[in-house]
């Protein structure tokens, strides 16, 4: 499974990044990580592809077409277009879909799409920059059909609910035959998983909360109620699942003891507290340390969030203790391993990475379900590399540039004047 990205910021040509269950993006600042997150992110939607896309949906916000093409400077100026997808397999059974982008009173449009599933092959290419017109074309078992115009103007682009590749297959049956080819209609299967998105810094901790809604925010602001209404379910799995889970990560992480609610009334609508163990009676979330309540929506969001879902998490660690940030690690290798969740992590901690390689060398999870991506920039251009993990933990095909950072803080202390 790969996802596809080409001409987007600083990622200068065509890229091909493989994803797996535990993906973690380690790198300096401003190299892609996050660019690579929320690509991930629009691909991940079921709207993917449309015609015209937002590239802004919280927590990420990439901005114009003039901020997303890649800019070369120079003569190269600009990228008149960019483009991204997915693809999966290699073989007969090859999926891929592949949307590009120009641009449009300055906000991307679909200029190019081509979808390849099964037997089927569908394409459709925009008159020109700016166009709502074009040409589709769909081939099925071999056989090619002539080209149907397509005009974007006619279609009520935002009431659609149905994918863009399967109205374009209805568009081309039906203007070329009332029968059309035989058999129904399909689309490529999603090659990732819905995504949730947690954004870098989460809400701040309140001494009370009254929110109703349990809806999902990047920030985490649907944690707490979403915490308030599992607390007030009478036993269950899930609720029992959770509470194990929290007070594990916090022995782990010597963060807390245990998490609860404190009701402020007897309706369930009334206001409550977020208390939280440490080594005393339960406190208000306010009066732990700042890295409790960062951690909360982490440990909750992941906990809870379904193994056909893919959770992408921004620096996890923010606030945390090294003793805390090496316990993520081994709550997401336990999470893979035993609960089949799919994790995509840009993190800044060593201590969570070591953590992750220490859980693969003693069993945890097998390497195979572990990837590290690394942002190398130089100049302009970003360039990722995959490096896989043995089954000891050892880091395998690794560019020299990695750790080069920390190998020469490490040498110049060792080496330091006066030592």
């Amino acid at each position: 499974m790969e996802l596809i990205i080409e001409n987007v910021r600083s990622f200068c040509g065509r890229h091909s990044i493989p994803i797996k269950p535990l993906t973690l993006l380690v790198g300096e600042n401003s190299t892609g990580k996050s660019t690579f997150l929320a690509m991930l992110a629009h691909v991940s939607q079921a709207g993917f592809p449309s015609f015209r896309p937002s590239f802004n949906t919280p927590p990420f916000d990439l901005g114009t077409y003039d901020s997303i093409a890649t800019f070369r400077g120079g003569r190269y100026g600009r990228s008149g277009s960019f483009s991204i997808g997915f693809i999966r397999d290699g073989g007969p059974a090859e999926e891929k879909v592949l949307a590009t982008y120009t641009n449009s009173l300055g906000q991307p449009q679909l200029s190019e799409l081509v979808a390849v599933w099964k037997e089927n092959e569908l394409r459709f290419e925009s008159d020109g920059p700016a166009s709502y017109s074009g040409k589709a074309t769909w081939t099925r078992k071999g056989e090619l059909q002539k080209p149907v115009p397509v005009n974007f103007k006619n279609w009520e682009l935002g009431a659609m609910e149905v994918p863009l590749v399967v109205a374009l297959q209805f568009h081309c049956l039906q203007t070329l035959s009332p029968k059309g080819f035989p058999g129904a209609i399909t689309a490529p299967q999603k090659v990732f998983l819905p995504a949730s998105a947690l954004a870098p810094v989460r809400t701040k901790p309140r001494r009370t909360y009254d929110e109703i809604s349990d809806e999902f925010k990047p920030e985490g602001d649907h944690i707490p109620v979403l915490l308030a209404h599992m607390w007030q379910q009478e036993g269950g799995l899930p609720r029992q699942h959770l509470f194990e889970a929290l007070s594990e990560f916090g022995t782990k992480s010597s963060l807390f003891r245990k998490v609860g609610v404190r009701r402020l009334g007897k309706s369930p609508s009334d206001p409550f507290q977020i208390v939280v163990t440490t080594a005393g009676p339960p406190v208000n979330l306010p009066d732990v340390g700042y890295g409790v309540s960062q951690a909360l929506p982490v440990i909750i969001q992941s906990v809870l969030a379904s193994e056909h879902r893919m959770l992408l998490l921004q620096q996890p660690e923010v606030h945390l203790h090294p003793r805390g940030q090496a316990a993520l690690g081994s709550f997401f290798c336990r999470l893979v391993a035993r609960e089949h969740k799919h994790f995509v992590i840009e993190t800044h901690s060593d201590y969570l990475l070591d953590r992750v390689r220490i859980e693969v060398g003693q069993g945890t999870v097998p390497p195979e379900n572990v990837l590290i991506l690394f942002f190398d920039k130089k100049g302009l251009a970003t360039q990722i590399h995959p490096i896989n993990l043995d089954k000891l933990g050892n880091v395998i095909g690794a560019p020299d540039s990695y750790r080069r950072f920390f190998l020469d803080e490490e040498i110049n202390l060792v080496t330091r004047s006066g030592s």
